[in-house]
């Protein structure tokens, strides 16, 4: 009985033992083989990124990176290594010690980018370096420094949303931030190479053939470097120009001159495409500041500046008198009445008398509303609609608001300027293929019911209404409508969006996205992307309104509001027109700088936005930067920018 047990119980064993080492032995050995290789991505080099003509922007280069491989290293050997890294590499030890525990018992760490001799010395002891090696890593070099910035945008560590987002990027691979290398991340990553190799005991035993990384696709921009260096010069000067005119204007005793001008922006638009053609913001940054990661104190200071922060595309501003053409277009087009019993305005005639003056038919209690044209110290007399925008006569526009308010409130046509705005740009997202795109407001009726019912039921939300408003049934007035024409009130907008909506007017009605990448080509220069002008919208507009508005803009350069800015602008001032703008903002804020111009009166090429923060007067600091940059457009002589003189 025993002999029985025994040859069942070694029967058994065999049996098991051949199942093992033979029928699943192949199994075994194959899993064992997958599981001995090691896998490491090579980095691939960005795709580079060119303007329009071919210039390139930013590119990649290969620097050596000091690597430490924790599977070629052995425990005892990991505390002498780190003192030995800190040593040679003037890096705290305790930072190196961090990296080296972040990167987990199987990681890769990278420690350090090194020059060529550091990387040398490293080379010649790797015996003493067990687990080192000296990789070359592509690292993004930006070559115009902090010129098109915003645009370009910078790089950084992917966020655990990037890596949720896009599984395929490792968690050490720089990804873009802001501006193009963001939006078209994708194109620019390029394919990781790989690296494999089994380990024992600390030792590499073997190693498959390298597979190289394939470099990411080469973007084009609309924009032309040599405007863009023009445009970022003027709007330098611009503000430099504002701080010296605000200092004449307090020791002349004057306000509205009480803080530093430090920021601005400027759009160059093709009225034909939507593409951008140059774009500016100020204060910018240079994006090589990120290439090895930025220190908290550097990035504190960029952030308190606004250096991140691309106005041209986010800052939000009232735009002031530069959305006067909007109300012209909206006046010809609907054919807006004139109001009736008010003094100074010949509804008839269709003329206001613009003295600086407007006084409202007596409200309920018995007191008349006084609206004072605070640039107006001197009478302009009656004017028509061409000459009100040509001397930017706020009576006039005010006067055809309140025509709209009491022909048509609380009619389907009561928000005709809102549609007009709205339906050339304003009040929504343009589509630019860029960060920190603002949609900006367009106020109505609608939405200040909105705003009275979220106060009304949450005193702590943010005041947009002020109290006495919160009372009303309705919160919505005339005089609202009143600062909507004029651009002020709740009306904000960004540079871009006067730039798309003045594109909009000139061309006869049709809205463009706006754009800044024109095309991709793969690393065999191949186009895999190409980015074709889209319409957003169409307007229908008279023509011969667009016609008399582009007559009149260039009033405004030849004998308006812009015409000392323009002074000496050479023989094609008849090919230029534009519009100034002074936004009043709150009470601690100097008023905003605003001038949007037409290069192409008879043919309209581009619109130029030039917004300068708190800039004090459009007429005398924004205009005279818009006007270099539609010099250089027109190919006539840059003349110095000089203030021009105080206007709306």
């Amino acid at each position: 009985m025993l002999l029985g047990v025994f040859i069942g119980l070694f029967g058994m064993l065999g049996m098991r033992l051949w199942f093992v080492q033979i029928a699943e032995g192949a199994t075994a050995a194959g899993v064992t083989d997958t599981q001995a290789w090691i896998t490491i991505s090579t980095p691939a080099p960005r795709g580079d990124i060119f303007d329009k003509r071919g210039n390139l922007l930013a590119t990649s280069r290969f620097v050596p990176v000091v690597e430490v491989d924790r599977h070629l290293v052995e425990r005892d050997q990991a505390e002498n290594l780190m003192r030995r890294l800190s040593s040679l590499l003037a890096i705290p030890e305790a930072e190196i010690v961090r990296l080296y525990e972040e990167a987990g018992v199987n990681g890769v760490v990278e420690i350090a980018t090194v020059d060529s001799i550091d990387a040398y010395q490293i080379n010649e002891q790797l015996r003493d370096f067990p687990g080192v090696r000296i990789k070359r890593v592509p690292q993004r070099i930006n070559l115009v420094g902090s010129s098109m910035a915003h645009v370009l945008g910078h790089l950084g560590l992917p966020t655990a949303e990037d890596l949720e987002q896009r599984p395929e990027i490792d968690s050490s691979t720089r990804v873009g931030k802001l501006g193009v290398e963001r939006v078209y991340d994708a194109w620019l990553q390029g394919t990781p190479g790989e690296l494999a190799y089994r380990v024992q005991r600390a030792e590499i035993t073997e190693q498959r053939p390298e597979v190289s990384p394939t470099p990411g696709n080469s973007v084009y921009l609309t924009l032309d470097l040599a405007l863009q260096e023009i445009v970022e010069r003027a709007l330098v000067e611009g503000i430099a120009l504002s701080n010296e005119w605000k200092e004449g204007q307090r020791q002349e005793g004057r306000d509205g001159a009480q803080n530093v001008t430090e920021r601005g922006a400027v759009v160059v638009l093709d009225v034909r495409t939507g593409a951008i053609s140059a774009m500016a913001s100020y204060p910018s940054f240079d994006p090589s500041l990120f290439v090895g990661g930025l220190d908290g104190t550097t990035f504190a200071a960029l952030n308190e500046s606004g250096a991140l922060h691309n106005l041209a595309v986010s800052g939000l501003y009232p735009p002031a008198s530069a959305f006067k053409p909007i109300t012209y277009m909206t006046i010809l087009e609907e054919n807006v009445p004139l109001p009736a019993g008010v003094e100074g305005v010949d509804s008839a005639s269709r003329v206001v008398n613009c003295d600086g003056r407007l006084e409202l038919p007596a409200l309920s209690d018995g007191s008349p509303q006084i609206f004072t044209d605070w640039y107006y110290p001197n009478v302009k007399g009656w004017l028509d609609l061409s000459d009100a925008l040509e001397q930017s006569c706020n009576i006039y526009f005010w006067s055809a608001a309140l025509g709209m308010y009491q022909a048509w409130d609380e009619t389907p046509r009561e928000t005709a300027l809102q549609d007009m705005a709205r339906a050339l740009g304003f009040g929504s997202q343009t589509g630019i293929d860029l960060t920190g795109d603002a949609s900006g407001i367009v106020p109505d009726r609608e939405l200040f019911l909105q705003w009275q019912e979220r106060q009304l039921e949450d005193p702590d939300a943010p005041r947009l209404l002020d109290a006495a408003r919160l009372e009303t049934s309705d919160p919505w007035f005339g005089g609202d409508l009143m600062n909507i024409a004029i651009g002020q009130g709740s009306l904000v907008a960004t540079p871009l969006q006067l730039a798309v909506s003045y594109a909009a007017i000139v061309n006869g009605g049709t809205v463009w996205r706006p754009y800044v990448v024109d095309q991709i080509r793969d690393p065999n220069d191949q186009l895999v992307f190409g980015n074709s002008p889209e319409v957003v919208n169409r307007v229908s507009l008279d023509p011969g309104h667009v016609q008399t508005l582009l007559r009149d803009l260039n009033r405004v350069v030849t004998r308006g509001t812009a015409a000392s800015a323009f002074s000496g602008f050479g023989a094609s001032i008849g090919e230029v027109g534009g519009k100034t703008g002074t936004g009043q903002s709150i009470a601690t804020a100097d008023n905003h700088a605003w001038f949007v111009g037409v290069v192409g009166i008879s043919d309209p090429r581009y619109v130029v936005a030039v917004l300068i923060d708190e800039g004090g007067s459009g007429g005398a600091v924004a205009a005279p930067v818009a006007r270099q940059i539609m010099q250089y457009l027109q190919g006539e002589e840059l003349t110095p920018i000089t203030a021009g003189a105080a206007a709306q």
